[in-house]
Protein backbone atom coordinates (compact mmCIF):
# COMPACT_ATOMS: atom_id res chain seq x y z
CA UNK A 1 0.00 0.00 0.00
CA UNK A 2 1.21 3.56 -0.68
CA UNK A 3 2.56 5.51 -3.52
CA UNK A 4 0.04 8.33 -3.71
CA UNK A 5 -2.68 8.58 -6.01
CA UNK A 6 -2.71 7.87 -9.46
CA UNK A 7 -5.28 8.87 -11.81
CA UNK A 8 -8.71 9.44 -10.70
CA UNK A 9 -9.93 7.96 -7.16
CA UNK A 10 -12.84 4.84 -7.66
CA UNK A 11 -15.20 4.42 -4.87
CA UNK A 12 -14.16 2.44 -1.83
CA UNK A 13 -16.66 -1.11 -1.27
CA UNK A 14 -18.05 -2.93 1.85
CA UNK A 15 -18.28 -6.52 1.64
CA UNK A 16 -18.17 -9.29 4.17
CA UNK A 17 -14.63 -10.74 4.94
CA UNK A 18 -13.36 -13.65 4.17
CA UNK A 19 -10.14 -15.74 5.50
CA UNK A 20 -8.70 -14.87 1.83
CA UNK A 21 -8.84 -11.35 3.25
CA UNK A 22 -6.23 -12.25 6.23
CA UNK A 23 -2.98 -11.68 4.61
CA UNK A 24 -4.83 -8.14 3.81
CA UNK A 25 -6.32 -7.81 6.84
CA UNK A 26 -2.72 -8.29 8.71
CA UNK A 27 -1.05 -5.48 6.80
CA UNK A 28 -4.35 -3.22 8.07
CA UNK A 29 -3.47 -3.84 11.34
CA UNK A 30 -0.02 -4.33 11.34
CA UNK A 31 0.05 -0.76 9.71
CA UNK A 32 -3.27 0.91 11.01
CA UNK A 33 -3.05 0.02 14.86
CA UNK A 34 0.58 0.84 15.95
CA UNK A 35 -0.48 4.56 16.56
CA UNK A 36 -3.78 3.14 18.54
CA UNK A 37 -2.99 4.05 22.07
CA UNK A 38 -4.29 0.29 23.37
CA UNK A 39 -2.23 -1.65 20.72
CA UNK A 40 1.26 0.43 22.46
CA UNK A 41 -0.13 -1.03 25.55
CA UNK A 42 -0.98 -4.32 25.27
CA UNK A 43 1.58 -5.53 22.60
CA UNK A 44 4.92 -3.10 23.13
CA UNK A 45 7.09 -5.61 22.05
CA UNK A 46 5.40 -6.49 18.52
CA UNK A 47 8.36 -5.03 16.50
CA UNK A 48 11.02 -7.12 18.47
CA UNK A 49 8.68 -10.36 17.79
CA UNK A 50 6.74 -9.50 14.84
CA UNK A 51 5.81 -13.06 13.75
CA UNK A 52 4.25 -13.56 17.13
CA UNK A 53 1.94 -10.35 16.80
CA UNK A 54 1.34 -12.07 13.10
CA UNK A 55 0.22 -15.39 14.15
CA UNK A 56 -2.03 -14.22 16.86
CA UNK A 57 -3.51 -10.94 15.04
CA UNK A 58 -4.83 -13.53 12.36
CA UNK A 59 -5.63 -16.52 14.61
CA UNK A 60 -8.09 -13.57 16.25
CA UNK A 61 -8.98 -12.41 12.79
CA UNK A 62 -9.93 -15.87 11.53
CA UNK A 63 -11.88 -17.03 14.66
CA UNK A 64 -14.37 -13.40 14.18
CA UNK A 65 -15.20 -15.30 10.62
CA UNK A 66 -15.65 -18.13 12.69
CA UNK A 67 -18.27 -17.13 14.58
CA UNK A 68 -20.88 -15.69 11.94
CA UNK A 69 -23.65 -16.16 14.82
CA UNK A 70 -21.73 -13.54 17.25
CA UNK A 71 -19.32 -11.61 14.96
CA UNK A 72 -20.18 -10.10 11.48
CA UNK A 73 -17.07 -9.19 9.87
CA UNK A 74 -16.73 -6.75 6.82
CA UNK A 75 -13.55 -5.33 4.94
CA UNK A 76 -13.39 -2.12 2.69
CA UNK A 77 -11.71 -2.80 -0.30
CA UNK A 78 -10.09 -0.78 -2.98
CA UNK A 79 -9.36 -1.34 -6.83
CA UNK A 80 -7.58 1.73 -7.33
CA UNK A 81 -3.66 2.52 -7.77
CA UNK A 82 -1.97 -1.37 -7.83
CA UNK A 83 -4.71 -2.71 -5.65
CA UNK A 84 -7.33 -5.57 -6.86
CA UNK A 85 -10.31 -5.93 -4.38
CA UNK A 86 -7.53 -5.70 -1.70
CA UNK A 87 -9.00 -4.81 1.82
CA UNK A 88 -7.45 -1.15 3.30
CA UNK A 89 -10.07 -1.33 6.76
CA UNK A 90 -11.57 -4.04 8.74
CA UNK A 91 -14.56 -4.09 11.04
CA UNK A 92 -16.15 -6.26 13.50
CA UNK A 93 -19.72 -5.72 14.86
CA UNK A 94 -20.82 -8.29 17.74
CA UNK A 95 -24.56 -8.88 16.50
CA UNK A 96 -25.59 -10.80 19.83
CA UNK A 97 -23.79 -9.44 22.73
CA UNK A 98 -25.57 -12.41 24.93
CA UNK A 99 -23.63 -14.85 23.32
CA UNK A 100 -20.24 -15.84 24.61
CA UNK A 101 -17.69 -15.50 22.21
CA UNK A 102 -15.75 -19.13 21.07
CA UNK A 103 -11.99 -19.28 20.77
CA UNK A 104 -8.68 -19.59 22.57
CA UNK A 105 -6.62 -16.73 24.77
CA UNK A 106 -5.13 -15.25 22.02
CA UNK A 107 -1.25 -16.43 23.35
CA UNK A 108 -2.06 -14.40 26.38
CA UNK A 109 0.74 -16.79 28.35
CA UNK A 110 3.13 -17.31 25.21
CA UNK A 111 2.88 -14.69 22.99
CA UNK A 112 6.53 -12.73 23.19
CA UNK A 113 5.01 -9.63 21.41
CA UNK A 114 2.29 -8.54 24.60
CA UNK A 115 2.66 -7.11 27.73
CA UNK A 116 0.16 -10.04 29.74
CA UNK A 117 -0.09 -7.72 32.95
CA UNK A 118 -1.73 -4.95 29.80
CA UNK A 119 -3.45 -7.30 28.23
CA UNK A 120 -5.58 -8.28 31.38
CA UNK A 121 -6.07 -4.79 32.65
CA UNK A 122 -7.60 -3.56 29.54
CA UNK A 123 -10.03 -6.80 28.72
CA UNK A 124 -11.03 -6.22 32.07
CA UNK A 125 -11.48 -2.20 31.73
CA UNK A 126 -13.29 -3.01 28.59
CA UNK A 127 -15.77 -5.87 30.47
CA UNK A 128 -16.17 -3.50 33.35
CA UNK A 129 -17.42 -0.46 31.17
CA UNK A 130 -19.51 -2.41 28.67
CA UNK A 131 -21.22 -3.70 32.03
CA UNK A 132 -21.52 -0.95 33.20
CA UNK A 133 -22.63 1.62 30.16
CA UNK A 134 -24.56 -1.41 27.96
CA UNK A 135 -25.08 -4.11 29.53
CA UNK A 136 -28.80 -2.31 30.80
CA UNK A 137 -29.67 -2.91 26.68
CA UNK A 138 -29.60 -6.44 26.79
CA UNK A 139 -29.59 -8.49 23.58
CA UNK A 140 -31.07 -5.31 21.73
CA UNK A 141 -27.85 -4.05 20.88
CA UNK A 142 -25.18 -3.39 18.27
CA UNK A 143 -21.46 -3.07 19.58
CA UNK A 144 -18.52 -2.33 17.05
CA UNK A 145 -16.38 -4.98 18.27
CA UNK A 146 -13.54 -3.41 16.31
CA UNK A 147 -12.63 -0.62 13.03
CA UNK A 148 -9.04 0.07 11.65
CA UNK A 149 -8.04 1.62 8.68
CA UNK A 150 -4.75 1.11 6.96
CA UNK A 151 -3.43 5.10 7.51
CA UNK A 152 -2.92 5.19 3.79
CA UNK A 153 -6.42 5.35 3.32
CA UNK A 154 -7.83 7.44 6.27
CA UNK A 155 -10.39 10.35 5.69
CA UNK A 156 -11.51 8.77 2.66
CA UNK A 157 -14.96 7.49 4.13
CA UNK A 158 -14.02 3.43 4.75
CA UNK A 159 -14.46 3.72 9.30
CA UNK A 160 -17.63 5.40 8.08
CA UNK A 161 -19.04 2.94 5.69
CA UNK A 162 -18.29 0.30 8.34
CA UNK A 163 -19.82 2.38 10.98
CA UNK A 164 -23.01 2.61 8.33
CA UNK A 165 -23.65 -1.33 8.23
CA UNK A 166 -24.05 -1.15 11.91
CA UNK A 167 -26.86 2.24 11.12
CA UNK A 168 -28.67 -0.10 8.57
CA UNK A 169 -28.91 -3.07 10.61
CA UNK A 170 -29.75 -1.31 13.72
CA UNK A 171 -32.90 -0.20 11.60
CA UNK A 172 -33.61 -3.36 10.07
CA UNK A 173 -34.07 -4.81 13.36
CA UNK A 174 -36.39 -2.31 14.57
CA UNK A 175 -34.16 0.65 16.46
CA UNK A 176 -31.68 -1.46 17.89
CA UNK A 177 -29.07 0.69 19.98
CA UNK A 178 -25.51 0.89 18.67
CA UNK A 179 -22.70 1.19 20.86
CA UNK A 180 -18.80 1.06 21.06
CA UNK A 181 -16.01 1.79 23.48
CA UNK A 182 -13.13 3.60 21.92
CA UNK A 183 -9.74 4.48 22.15
CA UNK A 184 -8.99 8.34 22.33
CA UNK A 185 -8.11 8.01 18.89
CA UNK A 186 -11.24 6.29 17.36
CA UNK A 187 -13.59 8.70 19.35
CA UNK A 188 -13.03 11.40 17.39
CA UNK A 189 -14.82 9.14 14.01
CA UNK A 190 -17.91 8.30 16.29
CA UNK A 191 -18.33 12.07 17.74
CA UNK A 192 -18.21 13.01 13.85
CA UNK A 193 -21.10 10.15 13.10
CA UNK A 194 -23.30 11.47 15.68
CA UNK A 195 -22.34 8.64 18.59
CA UNK A 196 -22.96 10.04 22.44
CA UNK A 197 -20.12 9.68 25.23
CA UNK A 198 -21.79 8.02 28.72
CA UNK A 199 -18.70 7.46 30.23
CA UNK A 200 -15.08 6.26 30.46
CA UNK A 201 -12.69 3.96 31.90
CA UNK A 202 -9.02 3.45 32.26
CA UNK A 203 -7.38 0.34 32.11
CA UNK A 204 -4.24 -0.02 34.13
CA UNK A 205 -1.81 -1.97 36.02
CA UNK A 206 -2.02 -1.83 39.90
CA UNK A 207 1.43 0.28 40.57
CA UNK A 208 1.83 1.63 37.39
CA UNK A 209 1.55 5.19 35.85
CA UNK A 210 0.90 3.78 32.16
CA UNK A 211 -2.54 3.39 31.37
CA UNK A 212 -5.12 3.72 28.33
CA UNK A 213 -8.46 5.48 28.58
CA UNK A 214 -11.38 3.86 27.01
CA UNK A 215 -14.49 5.92 26.04
CA UNK A 216 -17.79 4.23 26.00
CA UNK A 217 -20.27 5.70 23.21
CA UNK A 218 -23.64 4.93 21.87
CA UNK A 219 -26.28 6.34 18.98
CA UNK A 220 -29.76 6.41 19.85
CA UNK A 221 -32.57 4.24 18.34
CA UNK A 222 -33.40 5.21 14.73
Amino acid sequence: MGGGPVGPKRPLVRRQATKADLDAIFKVVKDGFPDDPGCNYKFPNRDQYPHDFEKWTRLEYAEYMDQPEKFASFVITATEYDLVDEPIAIGVWDISVTTKAKGGDRGINERRDANREHMVAYGEAMTENFDKFFARYGEEQLHLWMLITHPDFRRRGAGTQLCNWGVEEAARRGGWILTVMASPMGKNLYDHLGYNLVGYGTAQVDGEAEKVDIYALEMPQL
